[in-house]
């Protein structure tokens, strides 16, 4: 009976993952997803960066690797966005939007302004199925851009006794990204970005968790290309230094 149990529940979380990893604000018709199959992980590369999607219709490319003391595997992604660095700008700083690109996200607020070039801000996920919900709160490290360096730098890093959770859900222990916006002209920007994320919880499979960390990246990739040209004409403040 237990055993039954069991098969039952890891086949919703099989489920809802795969919900999860394909469903988002980003692509809100079948008109906005790449039919691109995502690539199968090369085992003999593993520890290196592997192709695992590559949309040239959209110009993103996904990549992923396995490192040393890590559960779960690192992910990149690298894109094209049709706007200047000042809206590149406004859609990473613009912390109550962020629910409009970033994948399942319910919730976003900013926590606390540190200066200029650092603030902490908090934002929360939703899983189907009756899978807790997960939340994460983030300590965000500004890198202006300068032509000395060529790009605008962000650092992402979670710090989850910043507040207490909230019962029933789950507060993500590792989240670390890195982001580089690099402008292309007055009108585009390539982004890269590099990171890793551990969801917490107990239960779920390690390759159930890969299987989605491997789809967030391209949808949320997709997602800043949907909202830039918003962005763009916002007229309010930037909340946070963007350039020297």
């Amino acid at each position: 009976m237990n055993n039954h149990k069991n098969l039952l529940q890891t086949s919703l979380l099989c489920l809802a993952l795969a919900l999860t990893a394909t469903t988002s604000h980003a692509a809100k018709n079948d008109d906005d997803e790449d039919k691109t199959e995502y690539l199968p992980y090369n085992e003999k590369m593993v520890k290196e960066w592997s192709l695992i999607k590559d949309d040239q219709r959209h110009q993103i490319k996904t990549y992923s690797k396995q490192e040393d003391n890590r559960r779960y595997r690192s992910f990149k992604v690298q894109g094209i966005l049709n706007g200047s660095l000042e809206a590149a700008a406004r859609c990473q700083f613009d912390i109550e939007n962020l629910t409009a690109w970033y994948m399942n996200a319910i919730e976003s607020k900013l926590l606390k302004r540190v200066s200029d070039t650092e603030y902490y801000f908090y934002f929360r996920l939703k899983m189907p199925l009756g899978v807790p919900q997960r939340d994460v709160v983030v300590h965000a490290n500004v890198q202006p851009y300068s032509t000395k360096t060529g790009f605008l730098g962000i650092t992402y890093s979670a710090e989850p006794d910043f507040i207490p959770v909230k019962a029933g859900v789950i507060r993500i222990p590792a989240y670390e990204t890195s982001i580089k916006l690099k402008p292309l002209g007055e009108d585009k920007v390539e982004e890269n970005m590099e990171g890793y994320a551990d969801p917490g919880g107990a239960g779920m499979p390690t390759w159930l968790i890969n299987y989605a960390q491997r789809r967030a990246p391209y949808a949320n990739m997709l997602g800043r290309q949907r909202v830039i040209a918003k962005c763009a004409a916002s007229d309010s403040p930037i909340p946070f230094k963007y350039k020297e």
